[in-house]
């Protein structure tokens, strides 16, 4: 497939998939991403496998695991949606256009699969999110099953007695959603602590990858590299030893390919300072600029403790971790890739309608502005279809700018 015949995001993959034809593990990989859902749709409608909806990412996924259930991350059914499925959620529930468009694609998304043989189960964390809040409401009235465990927020400065008492509420919160999933609230320790050993391992796995990409900036590109780490690391696809696999494929391919002085030379290191993102038309500006995304705000940052108890490692690992709730957590982060990387800009991205993520992405701008670090600031839509001209002449300017 060539660039001028794409005009969805899942031609996006497969012109992807064109552009790494040399990479049998990044073909796997985007393979494993555009078969994820229906995959993990087609298990449970066939009884081969239980599965919930969830966020698909942080504490819960290794939980998921655990409890013999595949995390299917309701997002990326919303991802490779489309315009209309979205104006379900204006038209028939009324959501108000200026709301989030993630929301919207996903809850139209289920509204088309409410009265099917798929699956009923929902598991919603607010983290603050109102407009997904109202969603999950408005799904249990459609005969969804859907729990959504209370919000967690550490304050930068909470430390101590504070901080051990939210330890202790939240591994009650864990043990709520065991009881949600099984009906018990009996855990089967064992298999969370292999879960948890199974991320270990595969974030210590990507962070050699990336590690790699820095001798071989251009051999994963943009939107690989994203879908390989915010998704596939979160929640393997639903395929927790396929992706591994095509991890340790990867490797070998980036450990045996030789070194271009060329592309060093030539790079453009950014960082990525957003989600996922739903206009994949940005990550080919971005490549097509001479830009390599080769820090992320979601890079593998911290392990989860294996010296104490399981449920309590997945409490500590979320109150000790960039999701914790103020952005400086984030920010962190993003500090430590740019220093690494000495990357020459950031390029902050989130959605219209996404009051929450505007704000922080307005103090990463003035604090790196501060130290001298240049960023461009975009909003996009997350229904599918090319990105605007507009969004284009930006990023390729932005990047072009920093060469």
């Amino acid at each position: 497939m060539q660039i001028e015949e794409v005009q969805s995001q899942r031609d996006y993959v497969e012109y992807c998939k064109t552009v790494h034809s040399y990479s049998p593990a990044v073909n796997k990989l985007l393979d494993l991403s555009a078969s994820y859902v229906s995959d993990a749709e087609k298990a449970y409608q066939e009884g081969r496998k239980k599965a919930i909806w969830s966020n698909g990412y942080g504490w819960e996924v290794p939980l998921i695991y655990a409890c013999d259930t595949i995390p299917v991350a309701f997002g990326e059914m919303g991802r490779l949606s489309d315009k209309e499925v979205m104006l379900i959620a204006e038209d028939y529930y009324q959501f108000p256009v200026e709301t989030c468009s993630m929301v919207k694609c996903t809850v139209g998304q289920w509204h088309l699969r409410r009265n099917t043989s798929t699956i009923k189960r929902i598991l919603g964390n607010g983290s603050g999110c109102e407009p997904f809040n109202l969603a999950w409401e408005i799904m249990e009235r459609e005969g969804y099953d859907v729990y959504s465990n209370d919000v967690v927020y550490r304050g930068p400065t909470v430390e101590g007695k504070r901080l051990e008492e939210l330890v202790k509420f939240f591994v009650e919160e864990i043990y709520d959603v065991v009881e949600w999933l099984t009906g018990s609230r009996k855990l089967d320790e064992d298999k969370l602590k292999v879960e948890i050993q199974r991320k270990n391992r595969l974030l210590n796995k990507l962070r050699t990858v990336l590690e790699l990409r820095r001798q071989h900036p251009f051999y994963v590109r943009s939107l690989a590299t994203i879908l390989m780490l915010n998704v596939g690391l979160n929640n393997y696809f639903g395929k927790p030893e396929e992706y591994e696999a095509a991890i340790d494929l990867l490797i070998e391919e980036l450990q045996n390919t030789p070194v271009n002085a060329a592309d060093l030379k030539n790079v453009i290191p950014l960082v990525w300072a957003g989600g996922t993102g739903q206009e994949f038309g940005i990550y080919e500006a971005i490549d097509q600029a001479g830009g390599a995304l080769l820090g992320l705000r979601s890079v593998p940052f911290k392990q989860y403790r294996e010296d104490i108890p399981p449920v309590e490692s997945l409490a500590r690992w979320l109150y000790d971790n960039a999701g914790a709730g103020a952005g400086v957590y984030a920010r962190n982060v993003l500090e430590h890739e740019v220093d690494k990387l000495n990357a020459r800009g950031l390029i902050l991205y989130g959605y219209i309608g996404c009051s929450f993520a505007s704000v922080d992405r307005e103090m990463w701008r003035k604090y790196f502005h501060e130290k001298g670090i240049p960023s461009i600031n975009l909003e996009g839509s997350f229904q599918t279809g090319a990105p605007s001209g507009q969004v284009l002449t930006r990023i390729k300017a932005f990047v072009e700018m920093l060469a």
